[in-house]
């Protein structure tokens, strides 16, 4: 009986160790879909926090069009940056005295200045049309480094987030 009972010993060496390796690697897989649960979770939050500071930058916009009201239907808050990223003109108002065409420009130039620091590869455009005023944004929530004319996806497969506002104005 004895040596039956050593004969099956013999026998089960080294099971522990095969269960022991299934543990580990199951815990692994674990740990790793947990790790890229929390990478999407970031993502998800940086592309959160980049659409709220947009909505806010979108409000400020308005507003400041909205102050004046006359300049804005004279056309003298339109502007496109869309297909190039570029900054608007360069105004001193703060010197020197602006006509309300200049210091739209200079509102215009001082809003994309202070905003393209939080939102990345910022574009827009505000376009007057029968006192309905549009406002278009885009910008690179994937952080890509490249900016976007539109919200559709580049070659590589990435979107760019985008949002749209009208506003009447009289």
């Amino acid at each position: 009986m004895l040596r039956h009972q050593q004969h099956i010993a013999h026998r089960q060496q080294g099971f522990t160790l095969i269960e022991l390796l299934i543990a580990v690697v199951i815990v692994a897989i674990g740990l790793l879909g947990h790790a890229a649960l929390q990478i999407q979770s970031v993502n998800t939050a940086h592309q959160a926090r980049f659409a709220q500071t947009a909505n806010v930058a979108m409000l400020d916009l308005v507003q400041r069009f909205s102050a004046m009201p006359e300049a804005t239907i004279n056309n003298e808050f339109n502007f496109s940056n869309l297909a190039d990223g570029s900054a608007p003109d360069d105004m001193d108002c703060l010197t020197s005295a602006c006509s309300r065409s200049n210091f739209a420009k200079y509102e215009i130039r001082e809003w994309f200045m202070s905003h393209k620091v939080y939102i990345p590869q910022l574009r827009f455009s505000v376009q007057h049309v029968s006192n309905l005023v549009t406002v278009k944004m885009t910008w690179d929530a994937n952080l890509s480094g490249v900016g976007a004319e539109d919200c559709t996806a580049d070659a590589s497969g990435n979107a760019h987030q985008c949002s749209e506002v009208a506003v009447w104005v009289r």
